[in-house]
């Protein structure tokens, strides 16, 4: 065992030189023809790039084909419209390609003007701002299409239902005028509201969703919008808002509301890799995942539904040869409502009873109301109250037997990571504010502030810059009595300090504040075979004053991974700095963040 951190190295550096990937790469792309548009603007609009210092892009004619369409719409769209452009590569060595794009540029249309004909409602000034078109401007008739689209709709938000709008093109040499004919129409106003397709569920629950009445002026926002909150009632399978009837003469329209019902009641059974977290420790462990829920929707034709869902999940690391892993056990009773007493706001009460078991046994009971609010799919804000009572034979937790424990909670969460199991691109930010005890009544009174930001670059086709930020900080409100270490954060192990086998290595009791950064490098080696590079950094302290002088614990290392179904399986070997000889292995599933 002595040197077995060199012979797993041995390992990693064996596999990545056997499956070395054999794939064609860009050397060099030449632009040849074109005198009105650069070089360097030409490739910063293709993915095509020539190599540079961990950037190669690969080849296949697939994606040559791509970049020419690319350079044939930008050219377009610079006024070009007539432009040809040909593409040839050529193999200069084995696993290298020339690429050339032969261009004909063409002549470049201007616009010379743009008049319009038939507008009352909206003044000429309002209709440039919304086509957003100047003279002199380059010609690009997709831009075009896409503005009138838009000047349409501006007119269907104020009630000009049967609006049409044709533009005609007039081409002299290298100068285009545009011409816009608007027949405005009548101004409709919301006569009759009906409902179709109801059975069991009450027309008030439709209703209260809509953003208009009768006699408000139609508006197509306001029916898209109500279409959709309709729709994520969660009620019904469709949704569709037509017009009825239009009344020309009286400037009326009827709105019919067509739905169609359906229950969201559902028994599932999931199984998956996961991430784990003992009872209010910021390390996580990764682990296997069993869950079955069953949902029955529409409680009483409302929007409301009740889920009753069990859980049992269980780590997987190295440790699981040497220790007990860790089992939770998990049985929760929840009920869902999208409003709020007369608003629009998701409440969600929740029971649960948590037991957690590895060298110590923990269990939890407790109720949880939450009210949730979600700006957009990737966006989300969150309050939680929790009641719960715990109870453990690990001091670490409690110094009774059984203790009472009362916190409220607000979450922040922005989630905008493009494919999360093997991420991509884009980024990850959470904020969390935690009031424990206090005027909530319960044994601990303290107030614990947690944040994390994430960001993946990708670079080149497969490769993949992953960082992380994280901090974290506790007020204890009780001078005279120290929290239990569990309530402390902690640092080491595989989900934060990989140079260090786990918390208890690094420093057990934990501290107050902490902060830490990860960095990797993430690229494929062959088929479903992944490798990374990571460092990270870190440190715990007490206080503010400590920042100054308290250095931080870096380790770096390597890993490799494999990819399935549920996501990668992962092993790291990290290194603290200045002590190679004190390599520390993990395996665990999913990426570290």
């Amino acid at each position: 065992m002595k040197h077995l951190h060199k012979l797993c190295l041995m390992v990693l550096i064996l596999v990545t030189s056997i499956f070395a990937i054999e794939k064609l790469y860009i050397s060099e792309i030449k632009f040849i023809g074109n005198s009105l548009i650069q070089d360097h603007e030409l490739q910063s609009i293709m993915k095509f790039q020539p190599p540079k210092l961990f950037l190669r892009s690969e080849f296949t004619p697939k994606k040559l084909n791509r970049a020419k369409i690319s350079l044939e719409s930008y050219y377009r769209s610079s006024g070009f419209i007539n432009v040809e452009i040909t593409e040839v590569y050529n193999n200069i060595s084995k696993n290298y390609i020339d690429v050339i794009f032969y261009i004909k540029e063409g002549v470049q249309y201007k616009l010379e003007e743009i008049n319009f004909y038939g507008n009352k409602l909206l003044t000429n000034n309002d209709l440039n701002k919304i086509l957003n078109l100047t003279p002199n401007d380059n010609f690009n008739p997709s831009q075009i299409r896409k503005q009138v689209k838009a000047l349409k709709r501006k007119y269907l938000t104020k009630g000009k239902i049967d609006v049409s709008i044709m533009d005609e093109i007039n081409i002299q040499n290298n100068k285009v005028i545009i011409r816009v004919n608007i027949f405005e129409g009548t101004s409709y106003f919301i006569n009759n509201i009906y409902v179709s397709g109801l059975n069991s569920v009450k027309e008030k629950y439709v209703l209260r969703e809509i953003l208009f009445e009768s006699e408000n002026l139609y508006n197509i926002d306001h029916i898209d919008e109500s279409k959709t909150r309709i729709f994520d009632s969660g009620l019904f399978s469709s949704v569709d808002i037509i017009n009825k009837f239009l009344d020309k003469e009286n400037g009326k329209v009827d709105i019919e509301i067509k739905v169609r019902e359906y229950k969201s009641s559902s028994i599932e059974a999931n199984f998956s890799f996961t991430e784990l977290s003992a009872y209010q420790e910021n390390l996580k462990t990764t682990g296997l995942d069993a869950q079955a829920r069953w949902v029955l929707g529409n409680i009483y034709n409302t929007t409301s539904n009740i889920e009753i869902s069990g859980r049992i999940a269980s780590s997987i690391n190295f440790d699981i040869f040497l220790n007990k892993p860790l089992i939770e056990r998990d049985i929760s009773v929840i009920y869902r409502t999208p409003w709020t007493f007369y608003f629009r706001i998701p409440t969600q009460i929740k029971y649960f009873h948590n037991e957690e078991s590895d060298e110590y046994e923990f269990k939890s009971d407790g109720l949880t109301y939450s009210l949730k609010f979600d700006n957009r799919n990737d966006t989300r804000y969150e309050f939680n109250s929790t009641f719960e009572i715990i109870q453990s034979n690990d001091s670490l937790y409690t110094e009774e037997s059984v203790e009472p424990a009362r916190w409220m909670n607000f979450i922040y969460l922005s989630n905008k990571i493009q494919r999360p199991l093997n991420p991509s691109g884009g980024h990850y930010l959470s904020f969390i504010s935690t009031l424990y005890g206090t005027f909530l009544g319960g044994d601990r009174h303290f107030v614990k502030f947690e944040g994390e930001f994430r960001k993946y670059i990708k670079i080149g086709i497969d490769n993949v810059i992953a960082l992380r930020a994280v901090i974290g900080y506790i007020n204890n409100l009780e001078i005279d009595d120290d929290l239990p270490d569990v309530y402390k954060f902690q640092l080491g192990g595989q989900t934060s300090l990989r140079g260090w086998a786990s918390a208890d290595e690094f420093e057990s009791k934990g501290s107050l504040m902490s902060d830490m950064i990860n960095f990797e490098y993430r690229f494929p080696i062959k088929n479903k075979f992944g490798g990374e590079l990571f460092i990270d950094a870190g440190r715990l302290y007490e206080s503010f004053d400590a920042i100054r002088y308290k250095n931080l614990s870096w380790d770096y290392g390597i890993g490799i991974t494999y990819q399935t179904a549920l996501g990668p399986i992962r092993i790291d070997i990290g290194f603290p700095y200045g002590e190679i000889s004190k390599s520390q292995i993990h395996a665990s599933l999913l990426y570290m963040f």
